[in-house]
Formats: structure tokens, C-alpha cells, sequence
């Protein structure tokens, strides 16, 4: 009976601990994934979008994208993704968007501090970190 108590419980730690570590995915509306970056990729562009991730994006997913920014010692129990993996990079430029905008949960929403060009100059921004 032993054996068998222990075994239940190792196989119920092991299902409790891969639902905690599986990444909650989003849950993007097709309208928003279809959506292509309306603004040009210029210089100025880039600027721009480099000013704003660092105002609203670093502090969580680091300088270079790499989710190491300076405030994750104060987020209990949340890494900020990497934006230079594949989870990220294969992502369209209308999921970036959204995301941005609308955030998740603790994932906080800039829609209201960026309008909506700021927020596809940050896009343009973030896709540089895969290049890296």
C-alpha cells in the first residue's frame, strides 16, 4: 500500500508540476494575427520604437530582449518572455501588436500610454532582437 500511495503521489506532483512550468498561451483573435505592420520600417521609425521599449518594454524583457530586465526581482512568480526565442520570433507582427496593447493578466496593457503607431514603431523595434 505504500508503494502505492507513493507512486499516486509522485504521479500527481509530476501532472501539478508540468500545468504550473507549461507556458499560459495567448489567446490572440485571428483579426489581430493576420494584421501586418501598417508603418514603414525607417530609420526615425526604429528610434522611436527603440525610446518607447525602453519607457515601457525593458524594465521587464531586459535591454536586448533577453527577459533579464531590472524589475523582474520584484515580479513574484512571473519571468517576462524572451523576446529573441522562437516562441517569439515566429510570431506575426498583428500578435506583437495586440499583445502589446491589450496585455494578459499581470502582462500589463499599453494601450493606454502608446497609441497605436508608437506601439507598431515598438514592433519594428522588438523584431531586431532575433537578428541579434
Amino acid at each position: 500500500m505504500k508503494i502505492l500511495n507513493s507512486i499516486i503521489a509522485t504521479v500527481l506532483v509530476t501532472m501539478l508540476c508540468s500545468f504550473i512550468i507549461q507556458p499560459i498561451l495567448w489567446d490572440v483573435p485571428a483579426e489581430f494575427i493576420s494584421k501586418r505592420n501598417p508603418i514603414i520600417k525607417t530609420e526615425k521609425v526604429m528610434a522611436e520604437g527603440k525610446m518607447h521599449y525602453k519607457q515601457v518594454c525593458a524594465g521587464c524583457h531586459g535591454e536586448k530582449g533577453k527577459g533579464d530586465g531590472a524589475k523582474i526581482k520584484n515580479l513574484a512568480n512571473i519571468k517576462p518572455a524572451s523576446l529573441i526565442l522562437n516562441d517569439f520570433t515566429s510570431e506575426t507582427d498583428g500578435e506583437h501588436f495586440y499583445k502589446v496593447k491589450y496585455g494578459r493578466n499581470r502582462n500589463h496593457s499599453f494601450g493606454g500610454k502608446l497609441d497605436d503607431e508608437a506601439i507598431w514603431s515598438v514592433v519594428h523595434y522588438m523584431k531586431t532582437f532575433s537578428n541579434k
